[in-house]
């Protein structure tokens, strides 16, 4: 037997040996043997590797608060039960969708709540919304500040084509996502000429943002500031995947939705 075969036959038997004594440990397997697993065990190990991470980085975090705002109705979502939404950055808000974002900056200015930070998506309604609200809570447009991991998930090729056709019964799409689930990736590029996401890809991004947050709190000099403070995200489907994933303790959610 050549040396080659043999290291291929012990690595082969060592990730074996890795499953089985997962399975009997009850504890997910290392992340980078997870991704040949079923979904379930992928995610499993997955936030066990961000909770080992996290641990690591608890002493050195500070208190959040973040309010999840999703953007007003805007005109892909007329059509959203029609064709296959997405990130379409460009669809403006509707006239209902302006009103919704002037009301949801009145709410949160009757709440008497204060922002040290607002942030919003690159996409036309998610940033509109933002302006508008701060206008409801005394702020200048100025004060809204662009993040792109913030966005709506990209759905690559399928994005503006009829529902119909791409969750067909039996069809490759439904396929995909029942094998794969949250790690299903779109296939292609989007309108905008983004890389189909899957909803951990989102999570993941969206999780380094708010991760960033916390750790960039000594280097900008406003920890002081911070505590007891609260911070604004405008987007949709960032911020349902930013509640669902594993998010540090210290961080306060609180979400807003007119839609």
């Amino acid at each position: 037997m050549v040396a080659s075969e043999l290291v291929a036959r012990l690595g082969v038997a060592a990730a074996a040996a890795a499953v089985v004594t997962a399975l009997w440990l009850r504890r997910p397997p290392p992340w980078f043997l997870a991704r040949w697993m079923a979904p379930e065990v992928r995610r499993a190990a997955s936030d066990l590797a961000f909770r080992r991470q996290e641990l690591l980085l608890r002493p050195g975090r500070q208190p959040l608060t973040l309010c999840l705002i999703r953007h007003g109705q805007s005109q892909a979502n007329t059509a959203q039960d029609r064709i296959v939404g997405g990130r379409d950055a460009a669809s403006p808000l509707t006239s209902k969708g302006e009103a919704q974002a002037v009301a949801v900056g009145s709410r949160l200015a009757a709440l008497g709540l204060r922002f040290d930070r607002v942030y919003a998506s690159h996409a036309v309604r998610a940033r509109r919304t933002a302006e508008l609200a701060c206008s409801e809570l005394g702020l200048p447009i100025e004060a809204v500040r662009v993040e792109p991991r913030v966005v709506e998930f990209s759905q690559g090729s399928l994005e503006l084509r009829p529902r119909e056709e791409v969750y067909e019964e039996g069809g490759p799409v439904l396929r995909g996502i029942r094998r794969e689930r949250m790690f299903y990736r779109p296939p292609g590029l989007s309108p905008d000429g983004d890389r189909g996401e899957s909803q951990h890809d989102v999570e993941l991004r969206v999780r380094a943002f708010v991760t960033e947050l916390q750790v960039g709190l000594q280097i900008d000099g406003w920890m002081d500031r911070w505590i007891d403070r609260y911070h604004a995200l405008y987007h949709s489907h960032a911020t349902r995947f930013c509640d669902a994933g594993p998010i540090h303790p210290s961080i306060h959610l609180s979400i807003y939705s007119f839609i």
